[in-house]
């Protein structure tokens, strides 16, 4: 009898221990690295709504996932510091915001078979990170914010009757940039609308460009980027100087009273999608077996600066009396 107690003693004992080995294997967090091009609302939303997402699919920050978060302040050089700092964690996937963030992480992380989800990328096959709206390459797929251009020409015409030329200010080292201008082109002429470029290759330029505009253009819209959105107050202030209208592609800048009128896609959908898809790839998903999404072909969120409509001696037209997005 002491021998065969001894023997249950001790199996009981090795049961035990696996089973608190497979407890603690189970309640040990996975990581997932977050990079951010910039502080920023837009930005922020993203990686809010992600992580939302994927608490809302079952990767409970602190309990299941723990996020590894950093952010470049709109520095291209620190990017492939901070991607590997990311990549050192052991992370089961990374989320990039931003096509300057996507760009380098794919080839920064090139074969380290870490997952990348995008988000806020304006055109993703243009920035060389898929190859179509189909499929999403071998280490990367994610959630666009590309806006309708046709859909921007439409608002802007209804806000400002009359528009003929409409002027974009536009980073030539932007890919996202670049295809915002090439879809806009495109969408004017069945407008009827000139696109006037304003290109800047440095945020020294901007003011000089949107000075520039004046005469030769009846609006300028602003994309988003990471020149061009920081700079939103000396935009203001120039276009201010020529009584400029400005239409931006971020709602937040119009709600400050520093533009016109403020034509967004919905951040919060953008990180929600890239969620529903990081979700996917934890759950055993390939990304190349996931097309990209475009939140942003339909869905935008309007406000218009009550405070520059004084500014610039207009009135809210007819066409927009019913939109509810006015703000003082």
């Amino acid at each position: 009898m002491p021998f065969i107690r001894r023997g249950l003693s001790a199996g009981a004992f090795a049961v035990l221990s696996l089973g608190l080995l497979a407890f603690g294997a189970e309640a040990e967090p996975i990581h997932i690295g977050i990079a951010q091009w910039g502080r920023h609302p837009q930005l922020d939303a993203v990686n809010t709504n992600f992580r939302a997402a994927l608490a809302a699919q079952g990767f409970v920050e602190g309990k299941d996932v723990v996020y590894d978060w950093e952010v470049a302040n709109f520095d291209t050089s620190i990017l492939p510091q901070i991607l590997n700092k990311l990549k050192s964690a052991n992370p089961k996937l990374i989320m990039t915001i931003s096509t300057p963030v996507a760009q380098s992480a794919k080839q920064t992380l090139k074969g380290a078979g870490i997952p990348i989800v995008f988000a806020a990328i304006t055109d993703p096959i243009k920035a060389k990170l898929v190859s179509d709206w189909e499929h999403g390459s071998e280490d990367m797929t994610g959630s666009s914010d590309q806006q309708n251009a046709a859909s921007i020409l439409d608002f802007t015409k209804k806000l400002i009757p009359g528009i003929k030329k409409l002027g974009v200010l536009y980073n030539p080292g932007e890919d996202n940039n670049l295809s915002v201008l090439e879809r806009l082109k495109a969408a004017a002429a069945p407008a009827g609308i000139e696109i006037v470029e304003a290109g800047c290759d440095s945020a020294a330029d901007i003011p000089i460009r949107v000075a520039a505009l004046k005469g030769r253009a009846d609006a300028v819209f602003v994309p988003t980027g990471g020149m061009m959105q920081p700079a939103i107050p000396a935009i203001s202030a120039a276009a201010a100087q020529i009584s400029l209208p400005v239409v931006n592609s971020s709602a937040v800048s119009a709600r400050d009273g520093l533009v016109l009128a403020g034509y967004e896609v919905n951040y919060d959908d953008v990180g929600r999608a890239a969620g529903d898809i990081a979700a996917k790839i934890l759950k055993g998903a390939k990304p190349a077996d996931i097309p990209p999404i475009r939140v942003g072909k339909d869905d935008f969120k309007v406000v218009v600066s009550g405070k520059e409509l004084k500014k610039l001696g207009m009135t809210l037209p007819p066409s927009l009396a019913d939109c509810h997005c006015v703000v003082e």
